[in-house]
């Protein structure tokens, strides 16, 4: 797919093979180095600056509904002083989803295409603000788990916070080591493409910021509901143990006065009929249910 207005190209690749990318190598000149990054999955993001075009390797967070796992998307660019080729291998709804209101709507095109700087900071820009909607799901899912540990599902929640949190932690995964890229990129835009890009430099810089605390604050909030859910399991756990051990020494009483009046009996000395026997025993559960009441046991 291919847009160009004002005299600045976007081209962009999905999922292409060697040959798809031969033309970069022929046109621009770009190292069969490059070519491969372009091809494979790179861990890390990058940016390299040669003579006439520059290489950026970035990751953005894509969440499988199948899943429910977050995991980084590579998006490679490379730009030149007239073209913005972005190459990506795995899909990746939200460039998509760009690249169709911004082909369907031509009245966007001079917002976007200044320059091809100016194009790739829009886009990136574009791109982090993607991120925000996925946060705002998490925060959803976040305040439900809240609901629900509230209304007595602890045991039910367990598994969703495990979710939630892992979520989380794949999302600050992929977004953490974006900030020291989009700022040496920064520091970049004056000499590569000689023009003033600082504001929407430092916009998206913020944007990132801004979604790096949105994730802050999401880890802080569900391992607070964690703690606590913990804490309600842990108090449920313990009125059971307080249950069980009444159970248990009321048992222990009633069967050591059986046994010790069974004994009596064999001997030939008990004086005790049944309904004594049965008094004692109601006497000593009445007991231990009264010292059990007074210690603040039950």
């Amino acid at each position: 797919m291919q847009i160009e207005h004002n005299k600045v190209i976007w081209q962009n690749l999905a999922n292409p093979g060697y040959q798809d990318l031969t033309f970069i190598e022929k046109e621009l000149g770009v190292s069969p180095l490059v070519l491969k990054d372009l091809l494979a999955f790179n861990k890390r993001p990058k940016i390299e600056e040669y003579d006439n075009y520059l290489l950026l390797v970035i990751h953005f967070p894509v969440f499988n509904e199948e899943t429910r796992q977050t995991a980084p998307a590579e998006l490679d660019f490379i730009v030149t002083r007239d073209r913005v080729i972005s190459v990506y291998q795995n899909p990746n709804p939200a460039l998509e989803e760009l690249l169709k209101e911004i082909q369907g709507d031509p009245s966007r095109h001079p917002d976007f295409f200044k320059s091809s700087g100016w194009l790739l900071f829009c886009i990136l820009d574009q791109m982090i603000d993607s991120c925000l909607p996925m946060l705002d799901h998490i925060h959803e899912k976040i305040e439900h788990i809240e609901e629900q540990v509230f209304e007595g599902k602890e045991k039910e929640m367990l598994k969703e916070i495990a979710i939630v949190k892992r979520d989380i932690t794949d999302f600050r995964r992929t977004i953490k080591p974006q900030r020291s890229v989009l700022e040496l990129l920064g520091r970049k835009n004056a000499r590569f493409f000689q023009e003033d890009l600082d504001i929407i430099s430092q916009e998206i810089i913020g944007s990132e910021i801004r979604v790096w605390n949105t994730l802050e604050n999401h880890k802080e909030m569900i391992e607070s509901i964690e703690s606590t859910n913990s804490g309600l399991l842990s108090f449920q756990i313990n009125q059971v143990m307080h249950t069980l051990t009444f159970f248990s020494i009321l048992l222990f009483s009633l069967t050591f006065i059986a046994s010790f009046f069974s004994m009596r009996a064999l001997e030939g000395t008990g004086g005790f009929d049944i309904w004594k026997i049965i008094g004692i025993m109601l006497i000593t559960v009445a007991l231990i249910v009264i010292i059990f009441k007074k210690k603040k046991w039950l």
